[in-house]
């Protein structure tokens, strides 16, 4: 093999390297992916909460404008923990200006 076929083989092999690990980067972890079922099962049909993000831990992080929907969703949460595998609190953070 010529040292110029040898150096585009490297290179392609380098970029495949580079994508696949790059794909695994972006994908959600697994508690990410329990915490986002719990989430829709937790707040549907709920206005005044918003999701803010999902931690790579699992930790849900949302922004209530009523306390008692944060606390229904709160609740929710806690509720499906017990009997399952658990995941770090919830973080609610009321939205500034409300």
């Amino acid at each position: 093999m010529s040292r110029a076929a040898w150096r585009a083989r490297t290179a392609l092999l380098l970029l495949v390297a580079a994508v696949a690990a790059g794909c695994e980067y972006f994908r959600d972890t697994a508690e990410q992916g329990l915490a986002n079922r719990r989430w829709r099962e937790c707040a549907p049909g709920l206005h005044d909460v918003k999701l803010e993000r999902v931690d790579p831990d699992g930790r849900i992080r949302f922004s209530y404008v009523a306390r008692n929907e944060a606390d229904r969703v709160l609740g929710c949460l806690e509720a499906a923990g017990r009997d399952a595998k658990s995941l770090p609190e919830p973080v609610a953070s009321a939205q500034a200006g409300q």
